[in-house]
């Protein structure tokens, strides 16, 4: 399988770890917890990869995906510490993917 295969699905499955956790969260379950961890690590590994490896017109972008991975990052140390404000940390995170959405491919 071609490696940048093999990362993307790593990717994805990363992202669907993290959306479980947070709708586990969102009902109040124990298992969120572990699911966003085991989404994120792959998620920040290959947002890390990704800004290593990125062309030089395309490391801002590849920045702030990074920035907004921390961003996601905080919020499962708040969900860790059972603060109520870790919501903040998914909507910084969703706003900053929403914005390089947009600007990612022209």
């Amino acid at each position: 399988m071609n490696l940048y295969k093999t990362l993307s699905f790593t990717y994805y499955l990363g992202m669907a770890g993290i959306i479980l956790g947070v709708f586990l969260k969102l009902n109040d379950s124990s298992l969120a917890l572990p699911f966003l961890i085991g989404g994120f690590i792959p998620f920040m590994g290959i947002r890390l990869f990704n800004l290593l490896n990125a062309k030089e017109d395309r490391r801002r972008l590849h920045a702030i995906l990074t920035v907004s991975a921390l961003f996601l990052a905080a919020a499962i140390v708040a969900i860790y510490f059972q603060r109520s404000y870790w919501i903040i940390g998914i909507l910084l995170t969703a706003t900053l993917d929403f914005y390089v959405s947009f600007r990612k491919y022209s």
